[in-house]
């Protein structure tokens, strides 16, 4: 199972929230107090246990924390976490996790925006419907949910405590993946993004391949840019690329690297490739070209040609992909004698087919269209929150919009002798021959697939996909369905045999 990145804070003192008295009523975020504190060895993440409280609550307390409610990994954390905090003080004490489907009913999201992978529902869990939207750690038997498995309740349950967990660190981190051939992401110009005087261009790149030119931005028609030819770090000064300055070290590939282009107009710079001088920027070569330089496709057109591209160049050409991930691009211009940013995208919002720069407030917006790339978390997993097959049971979903990924899982019993899985839309075209299948299956073992990592993939046609497997091996079988077209209905089902024990000798 794939791991959140999280940066540890240091632990906050106890006077940040007020102690009370030692109820064992809920209470408001003002009212609660630490009861306990612990450090996780495996993943050194620091844990508050929180008094008794509404779910809402505790998750507000978590912020003041500089934390979220517990996001829970795998099956090591949970139990833990269930020795660590179920039994804190010789008191048994059902425990809040981060984990609510309050937004969207069945759709689990983490408190701290993490995908929803691991799980551990006790028997007949989680309940459909109804308004228990928020998951515990069972700390006692509770009919036939045994300790340590998951219940969801309501936000504030008046018939026994729940404490909340808060695990300390920054949420969950998004990045765009880029496939190196189309992908890209388009911001229309505005006036901020006018740049005087000196330029500071930043990012983190994860390269897959360091050959060839793959532009990380690039401003309008042949306007100022960054970008990797051959690893090595350029910056776009003018039409011409042979003339362009140059790094002279190298970046890596399949790996993050933190690359910076900066100078003042006419006077010079430097290259830094994850913090280090990489080579200088001349004087001479220190220009901020406007991009308005009147390419062939921009003087046809009559557009405007002035649009910030992430992750191709620019206007002038539609070329020099990126292939790879990208996060934190800051771009930032000469104010006199300081440094301002004008625009910096850490693609936070993890969804959707746009992404807003990370300096909108209420006064001022700008958002970008992503064309192509794909979500994903930094160690380039896809983003989807997973749904549980059972069997002899069908999933369905409305309204799934193209470009959307889907996880489906199934916890393979032992000694399935087989197993089928189906996936199932409609549409008026999808009996004509030159249309493509509305969406594509990858399989995964064990592993979360996705169109660029998987195992094998599902084959189907007229809109219905099909898979069956004779005893299979693997613990968990995963299914990740990317959609080619909108899907007004999609539907999903699962169906396996076990075989009977053998005989004991």
């Amino acid at each position: 199972m794939k791991t959140r990145v999280l940066l540890v804070l240091s632990i906050f003192m106890f006077s940040l929230v007020t102690p009370l008295l030692g109820s064992s009523s809920a209470q408001g975020p003002a009212e609660m107090e630490v009861l306990g504190t612990a450090v996780n060895p495996a993943n050194n993440h620091t844990y508050h246990l929180l008094s008794a409280s509404s779910w809402e609550d505790a998750a507000d307390a978590a912020r003041g924390l500089d934390g979220f409610l517990t996001t829970i990994d795998d099956a090591e954390e949970n139990q833990w976490l269930f020795e660590t905090f179920a039994s804190f003080d010789n008191q048994s004490r059902h425990l809040w996790t981060g984990l609510s489907d309050a937004n969207q009913d069945g759709s689990y999201r983490w408190h701290d925006g993490s995908p929803f992978y691991y799980n551990n529902w006790g028997d007949s869990q989680p309940s459909e419907g109804g308004d228990e939207d928020y998951v515990h750690i069972a700390s006692t038997n509770m009919g036939n949910i045994m300790p340590a498995t998951w219940n969801d309740l309501e936000n504030d349950p008046q018939y026994f405590p729940v404490y909340g967990v808060v695990e300390v660190g920054e949420g969950a981190d998004f990045s765009l993946r880029f496939d190196g051939e189309s992908d890209h992401i388009e911001v229309p110009h505005d006036d901020n993004l006018n740049i005087s005087n000196g330029l500071h261009l930043s990012a983190m790149v994860y390269p897959f391949s360091t050959e060839g030119i793959q532009f990380i931005a690039m401003k309008g028609d042949y306007g100022w840019g960054m970008y990797l030819k051959d690893g090595i770090l350029g910056y776009a000064s003018e039409y011409s690329l042979a003339k362009h300055p140059a790094s002279n070290m190298t970046v890596a590939d399949n790996v993050w690297s933190h690359v910076e282009v900066e100078f003042v107009e006419s006077m010079g710079g430097e290259f830094r490739i994850n913090g280090e001088p990489a080579g200088l920027i001349s004087a001479e070569q220190s220009l901020i070209p406007l991009g308005d330089f009147g390419s062939n496709d921009c003087f046809t057109s009559g557009a405007s040609c002035d649009e910030l591209y992430i992750a191709r160049m620019g206007a002038g050409c539609d070329c020099y992909h990126f292939e790879g991930i990208i996060d934190d691009l800051t771009i930032k211009s000469m104010d006199d004698t300081t440094w301002e940013i004008m625009t910096q995208w850490t693609f936070w919002e993890g969804e959707g087919s746009d992404v807003g720069d990370s300096l909108n407030d209420d006064m001022f917006e700008r958002n970008g269209e992503i064309i192509g790339a794909d979500w994903v978390m930094p160690d380039g997993s896809i983003i989807a929150q997973a749904l549980e097959l059972e069997n002899s049971e069908y999933i369905t979903l409305s309204d799934v919009q193209e470009g959307d990924t889907l996880l489906f899982y199934i916890d393979v019993e032992d000694l399935t002798r087989y197993l089928d899985v189906s996936f199932w839309s409609w549409s008026d075209f999808y009996w004509e021959d030159d249309v493509e299948n509305p969406f594509n299956v990858y399989v995964g073992f064990d592993e979360i697939p996705a169109p660029w990592d998987y195992d094998m993939e599902l084959t189907g046609w007229y809109g219905s996909i099909y898979g069956s497997f004779t005893w299979p091996e693997h613990d968990v079988m995963w299914f990740a369905l990317v959609a080619n077209q909108d899907l007004e209905e999609l539907e999903v089902g699962a169906y396996w045999e076990v075989a009977e024990a053998p005989p004991s000798l």
